[in-house]
């Protein structure tokens, strides 16, 4: 006797493989070894979710990036951290001072560099103010 594709005789019973093998889970075996696999790895993608949100990188778009972060919202989570104005040194420590306060900040929020010149700026008032309006036209 042939047997068809995927089956084998055995005496006068044509099997598949599924009758061939041996069925040593039953279902309450493998509802159970599901419901383990749960248990065991549903903390670590709940810690991974929350880690990813607390770093504020949220959810990946469909291409893999990131969601782009604007300049409203650097602004945003800058004021909030209450940036001292920067009007004039009349040391240079003075200057220093204020530099390292800012970098201080911007390590804190974990600000991209392209957002770091802009947001300092933005606390420049008075002769400070003055000197970068005339250093970007002479650019």
């Amino acid at each position: 006797m042939v047997s068809e594709p995927g089956y084998e005789t055995v005496g006068s019973k044509d099997l598949t493989c599924e009758d061939w093998m041996v069925n040593t889970r039953t279902d309450a075996d493998l509802s159970a070894a599901v419901q383990n696999a749960l248990q065991t790895l549903l903390p670590q993608i709940r810690a991974e979710i929350r880690e990813e949100f607390r770093t504020s990188s949220g959810p990946s778009d469909a291409g893999g990036n990131p969601p782009s972060i604007t300049i409203h919202t650097w602004l945003e989570r800058f004021n909030k951290q209450k940036p001292h104005s920067f009007e004039k040194a009349t040391a240079p420590v003075d200057a220093e001072n204020w530099i390292s306060h800012m970098e201080k900040i911007f390590d804190v929020m974990g600000c991209e560099d392209a957002f770091k010149t802009r947001l300092a700026v933005y606390k420049f008032e008075g002769n400070a103010l003055a000197w970068w309006k005339a250093y970007k036209q002479a650019k």
